[in-house]
C-alpha cells in the first residue's frame, strides 16, 4: 500500500452549486443593473407623455408610436389609413451632431494607432531611462478631472482659432485617446513572446520591420479593441465638446441629444453597441499583463 499519496478531493455536489450561486447572483444583478436603464430609456423613446406620467406607471409600451423617431431622422412614412406623415419640426441638432461625431471619430481613431502604437511597443520592449516615470505619466493623464486643464485648453484654442472647429476637437480627443491607448497596447505587447522577434532580426529586419511586420499583425486582436476604446471614447466625450464647441456648428452627438430627447439618446447608443458586439471575439482573446 502506497503511502504520503494525496488523496482524490471529492468536492460535493451542492458545494459547487453554491459556487455557482455566488457567481451567478452577482452577475444577474449587474446585467439588471445594466439593463433596467435602458430599458425604461426605450420606453420613454415611444410613449406619450400622459402614459409616461400615469399612476401607476406602465412596466411596458400599452401604445407605442415612433413619432419622435420620424421626426427626428426627418423620414417620411405612408400611415395605414394613407396619405403621407410629414416629419414634424426641423430640429437638425441632431442630425448634425452625429454628423460631427463621426467626422471626429474617424479621425481620431487612425491617428490614435498610427502615434500610440509605436509608443506602445517603445514602452513594452525597450528598457531605458524614465521609462516606468512615462508609463506612470501616462495613467496619471487618466486621472486628473478634465476641468483641470480647462483654462490652458481654452486660452491656446482662442489663440489658435481652432474653437468652434473640428480639427480643434480632434486635437483635444487625442489627448485622451493617445495615452489610454498606448497604456493598454504596451500591457499587451508586454505580453507576447518576444522569440518571433529575435527570429526576425536574426533574419535581418530592422527593428522597426520586426514590429510592423510581426509583432503588430500578432496583435491583430489588441489594435482592433484599441480602435473601439478610441471610437467610443470620441463618441461619448462630452466636457471638451461643451467647452470647444458649444453654441456652435461643430457640435457633436453628446450635446446635442438633449435637443432629439430619449429618442436620440437611443440612436446614439446604437454605435457602441454594435462595435462592442463586434468586438467580443477580440475582447475575449487578450492577454493583458502590467507593463509596469
Amino acid at each position: 500500500m502506497a503511502l504520503g499519496l494525496p488523496r482524490p478531493s471529492r468536492s460535493l455536489p451542492w458545494r459547487a452549486g453554491v459556487r455557482r450561486g455566488l457567481i451567478a447572483l452577482p452577475a444577474l444583478g449587474l446585467l439588471i443593473w445594466t439593463l433596467v436603464p435602458l430599458y425604461w430609456l426605450v420606453v420613454t423613446s415611444v410613449v406619450n407623455p400622459e402614459e409616461l406620467l400615469s399612476r401607476p406607471a406602465h412596466l411596458y409600451p400599452h401604445a407605442p408610436h415612433l413619432r419622435r423617431y420620424v421626426a427626428l431622422l426627418q423620414l417620411r412614412l405612408l400611415p395605414p389609413d394613407g396619405g403621407l406623415i410629414a416629419p414634424g419640426g426641423d430640429n437638425r441638432l441632431p442630425l448634425e451632431g452625429w454628423r460631427n461625431s463621426l467626422l471626429v471619430a474617424l479621425a481620431v481613431v487612425p491617428l490614435t494607432l498610427l502615434l500610440a502604437l509605436p509608443a506602445a511597443y517603445a514602452l513594452a520592449r525597450l528598457r531605458f531611462r524614465y521609462r516606468v516615470a512615462l508609463l506612470v505619466g501616462l495613467l496619471l493623464t487618466r486621472a486628473y478631472p478634465p476641468i483641470a486643464v480647462l483654462i490652458p485648453f481654452s486660452i491656446l484654442f482662442s489663440k489658435l482659432e481652432l474653437v468652434g472647429t473640428l480639427p480643434g476637437l480632434v486635437i483635444a480627443h487625442l489627448t485622451l485617446t493617445i495615452p489610454l491607448v498606448a497604456w493598454v497596447m504596451s500591457g499587451l505587447l508586454a505580453a507576447l513572446p518576444a522569440t518571433l522577434e529575435r527570429a526576425a532580426r536574426v533574419d535581418g529586419l530592422t527593428r522597426f520591420q520586426a514590429m510592423t511586420r510581426v509583432v503588430l499583425p500578432i496583435a491583430r486582436p489588441g489594435i482592433a479593441v484599441c480602435a473601439v476604446i478610441a471610437f467610443l471614447t470620441t463618441w461619448n466625450e462630452f466636457f471638451f465638446a461643451l467647452i470647444l464647441t458649444a453654441g456652435s456648428r461643430a457640435q457633436t452627438a453628446p450635446l446635442n441629444v438633449s435637443s432629439g430627447g430619449p429618442a436620440a439618446a437611443v440612436i446614439s447608443l446604437l454605435p457602441a453597441l454594435v462595435l462592442a458586439l463586434l468586438s467580443q471575439r477580440h475582447i475575449r482573446s487578450l492577454n493583458l499583463v502590467d507593463p509596469l
